[in-house]
């Protein structure tokens, strides 16, 4: 199974302490993932609030045709110095039905749920993406802007190793990294995950249902 973390990128200081109403110990959503491939994959984000700190936390999520997943959140990724532990994850290998999913937790010694209805009919739109004079420092990626996406999650990837080498969140169509060590003359992958959320806040607004696209494209660096 695939599926990735976004973490303190995720340092993916979070809003934990709002000024409105007191957030839910536990939110979560899931809905459909768009690689650009065809097939539509599934993605899904949680958001927990636990006063006590474990070292791990799973959450098990249920759904149509049995439908059965174990998501682990583990201490070193996924929880953030205020205590809010959040996580962004995605998949191809399970393919999305629409119905009523649910997910399962354990927090402070008490059973939590969330149920999502999803429909599997509903997706984003991978964006197109370009990146501009890529050196070993610096990269500049821009993408066009997708309908229904509240932010994106750019990351820059080793095609040798498949290694991520830097990311960030936003919410604007362009973004440059900095002070990077490429390899000169190596080769990179530049993703953009449009998503239906606005991710760009830490931790992520979670919607009724959360869909997620890939655009992705191929560069080499310069010298």
């Amino acid at each position: 199974m695939k599926w990735t973390y976004l973490f303190g990128v995720a340092a993916l200081g979070l809003l934990v302490g709002c000024s409105g109403a007191p957030q839910p110990k536990f939110q979560a959503s899931i809905g459909t993932y768009n690689p650009g491939t065809g097939v539509l994959g599934r993605a899904y984000v949680l958001v927990l609030r636990p006063q006590q700190q474990p070292e791990s936390i799973t959450v098990v999520v249920s759904g149509p045709n049995g439908y059965s997943e174990n998501l682990l959140l583990q201490s070193a990724q996924s929880r953030s110095a205020s205590g809010a532990w959040w996580q962004i994850g995605w998949d191809t290998a399970h393919s999305l039905q629409g119905g009523s999913y649910t997910f399962t937790t354990v927090l402070d010694g008490k059973t939590e749920q969330v149920e999502v209805n999803v429909d599997a009919a509903s997706s984003l739109t991978p964006p197109s993406v370009t990146v501009t004079n890529p050196s070993v420092q610096n990269v500049a990626v821009s993408w066009t802007a997708v309908a229904g996406a509240q932010a994106y999650l750019v990351r820059l990837v080793d095609q040798n190793t498949n290694a991520v080498v830097a990311r960030r969140m936003v919410s604007s169509l362009s973004t440059t990294f900095s002070s990077l060590n490429l390899s000169p003359g190596g080769a990179y992958r530049a993703e953009v995950y449009a998503a239906s959320s606005n991710i760009a806040f830490e931790p992520p607004l979670v919607p009724p249902q959360f869909n997620l696209a890939l655009g992705q494209t191929s560069f080499n660096v310069g010298p």
